[in-house]
């Protein structure tokens, strides 16, 4: 019998952001589709992104190298995307330089990538060289780990992202 005294249970409204971030990398960036990449949410000063496991893995039945820099280049142009959305700004936005360190296999069946989000100052500097400049940088670092306490992350990844206004791109 139920327990008529329990709290309902409650589904947590998604954040519309981070909704029309889904439809967006889903339908400017096809290979997102293909790894299954998800947009999980923010937690803890961080973009969450996730992938399956099942569709990226390699002979080993770890994920694959070249998902888990897939993933990670993805969060890490996300949080770009959404920086520039914040300020109203539709940007278009590359990568630069990114450099990857793997430290060791990933076999979590949901590969889960946290790109740390920018802080206030570089947030700052980011739309001050938007606006006057037309062009702005976010260097960014993404990490993976097994979903458990570890001493370290299994994967970093550290991205250099350039936002240049439409009108000067």
């Amino acid at each position: 019998m139920p327990d008529l005294n329990a709290e309902p249970v409650r589904t947590p409204t998604p954040d519309p952001r981070l909704a029309q971030l889904q439809q967006v990398i889903y339908a400017e960036i096809p290979i997102c589709q293909k790894l299954g990449v998800v947009v999980e949410g923010m937690q803890d000063g961080a973009l969450i992104m996730s992938c399956p496991l099942e569709l990226n893995h390699n002979h080993q039945a770890t994920a694959f190298a070249g998902s888990l820099n897939a993933l990670c280049t993805i969060a890490g142009w996300s949080v770009t995307h959404l920086e520039a959305q914040r300020l109203d700004d539709q940007a278009v936005i590359v990568i630069r330089r990114s450099s990857i360190k793997y430290h060791r296999p990933v076999d979590s069946p949901s590969i889960v990538a946290r790109c740390l989000l920018p802080t206030e100052e570089q947030r700052a500097y980011f739309a001050e060289m938007l606006a006057e400049k037309g062009q702005a940088k976010l260097d960014l670092v993404v990490e993976i780990d097994h979903g458990v306490a570890e001493d370290r992350a299994r994967v970093v990844f550290t991205g250099s992202y350039v936002a240049t206004a439409p009108e000067t791109a």
